[in-house]
């Protein structure tokens, strides 16, 4: 199994999941402010902001670090999925009012990034092996 394509595959999806979910975090926001009055507008969507150019960021430099197999984009693009995942889990858990869909949504996002996590590692390990000069 080459664990360099399962992470460039990995990234492909979720650069077009995290479209969609920026897109329907967007409509439910503004269905939320329509509906009832959310006091902490203003702070959800500074979040969601956030977030978007955090990913945005995470998954061009991750692209290219995995595409020109160098060892550090790779792990700033590991380092950025911290901020993200806490991004997804505030609107998962902790913002004013969660819509059910929303949490479909965020688990799937979450579950993307735990997985690109995990071959993100495994793809450092080959990278920053010594090479062996025969």
């Amino acid at each position: 199994m080459n664990v360099s394509l399962t992470f460039e595959v990995l990234l492909y999806l979720n650069s077009y999941y995290f479209g969609l979910f920026a897109i329907c975090e967007i409509g439910m926001n503004v269905v939320k402010v329509i509906n009832q009055p959310v006091p902490s507008f203003g702070t959800e969507f500074g979040i969601l902001l956030a977030v978007c150019g955090i990913e945005l960021i995470r998954v061009i430099i991750a692209r290219k670090g995995n595409l020109t197999e160098k060892w550090w984009p790779v792990l700033i693009a590991i380092l950025f999925t911290i901020p993200s995942a806490v991004g997804v889990v505030y609107f998962l858990l902790w913002q004013s009012f969660v819509i059910r869909f929303e949490y479909i949504i965020c688990a799937i996002q979450l579950g993307l990034q735990v997985a690109e996590i995990f071959f993100g590692i495994l793809v450092l390990l080959p990278i920053c092996k010594t090479p062996e000069y025969y």
